[in-house]
């Protein structure tokens, strides 16, 4: 059962191999689904602003955080230190020597330039994230409880959806009623009409009867997200959607088929395309009707990727990603699901309980 200490073995080994004195990581303080963040991934630690970290090559790990999160920092048992402005201290916090980066690309452009202007280091963010790609134990673990509540979240969608609600009211109150099941956090796309392009951000549209509903609900627990996709009929589902819908469950089943230890992520992509394009549906499989089947779910490491044909990226076992093959078909329009998978030793687990299924507010 790998630990946050294992993990930091394993960035302590790269950073020898590699000759470095010195790793910096820097995180933005921003904690996202599919946006990776170093911090958090190596401590657990989700800052309110930017923040650093350095691990010294003799096993030494120091902290440079905001001083409004000395309590949480104080959490971690690492070596620290605060301010109140992260660009003034960058450069003495750095120090001198053979230095490596994680997370420049994703920092503050001040805080990137003060780094820059007072240390040379090179970019170690590729195969820092491959070293730690697996979840910890307790990641796992956090990610079962989030789907849990995700799946809670549904069922709280499908008691009050109805005609004459607005989108942007229906998504309040599930956010808020994932948050009272446990959740720390939470990402949500909601959007309704009789026919859509995409999933998008959640409107002042009023609901209406004959609408697709579509929504993708992303809590967190203890800043690990997860993610369900659901397809949700506003009175009694059209038969052109009754119809369809299994298809995309077929090719989702197919692609999650796949998942095991050694297989290639593009593969779980290429058997979902598959799927759809021997039901005739090749021609809306590819951009710019879609570009990826699924994603890694952070917010600390995003691996494996994208589920998308390029992904060349080995399953390991522990790995934990979203596979689903949201898909725009021409008798329907667009229509989602999905369900969270963690690679194992053995192939794969689903860590839904219900499994998708196109819904209806009338049975």
């Amino acid at each position: 059962m790998l630990t946050l200490d294992d993990r930091l073995n394993g960035v302590l080994a790269l950073i020898s191999n590699a000759g470095v004195d010195r790793l910096i990581v820097l995180g933005n303080g921003h904690h996202m689904i599919d946006v990776p963040n170093a911090v958090a991934h190596l401590t657990g630690y989700r800052s309110i602003s930017p923040v650093a970290l350095a691990i010294e090559a003799d096993g030494r790990r120091r902290i440079l955080a905001p001083v409004d999160d000395e309590d949480a920092v104080a959490d971690i048992g690492w070596e620290s230190c605060f301010t109140r402005d992260i660009r003034r201290d960058i450069g003495v916090f750095t120090g001198a020597g053979r230095i490596a980066i994680v997370g420049l690309p994703d920092a503050p452009r001040p805080l990137v330039e003060a780094f820059l202007a007072s240390s040379t280091a090179s970019e170690m963010d590729e195969p820092f994230y491959a070293a730690t790609a697996v979840k910890t134990f307790d990641e796992l673990a956090h990610a079962k409880r989030a789907t849990a509540i995700a799946e809670q979240g549904y069922q709280r969608l499908l008691a009050i959806a109805q005609p004459g609600i607005r989108e942007c009211d229906l998504a309040v109150e599930v956010n808020l009623y994932m948050r009272e099941c446990g959740a720390n956090d939470s990402f949500l796309m909601l959007n309704c009409g009789p026919r859509q392009d995409a999933v998008m951000p959640s409107s002042e549209r009023v609901i209406e009867r004959g609408d697709l509903l579509l929504c993708e609900l992303s809590p967190s627990v203890a800043g690990q997200f997860t993610q369900i996709c659901r397809t949700v009929c506003i009175g009694p589902a059209a038969d052109s959607a009754s119809n369809k819908y299994p298809l995309l469950v077929a090719a989702m089943h197919e692609g999650i088929a796949r998942v095991k230890p050694g297989a290639r992520v593009g593969d779980v992509c290429c058997a979902i395309d598959d799927s759809l394009s021997d039901a005739g549906y090749g021609q809306y499989s590819r951009p710019p009707f879609i570009r990826r089947r699924g994603h890694g779910l952070g917010c600390g490491s995003i691996a494996p990727g994208d589920v998308s044909v390029d992904n060349d990226t080995r399953l390991e076992s522990g790995m934990l990603f979203m596979v689903h093959p949201n898909q725009f078909l021409p008798e329907t329009g667009y229509m989602m699901c999905g369900e969270p998978v963690i690679c194992t030793q053995d192939g794969f687990e689903i860590l839904t309980e219900q499994k998708s299924a196109l819904a209806s507010t009338e049975g």
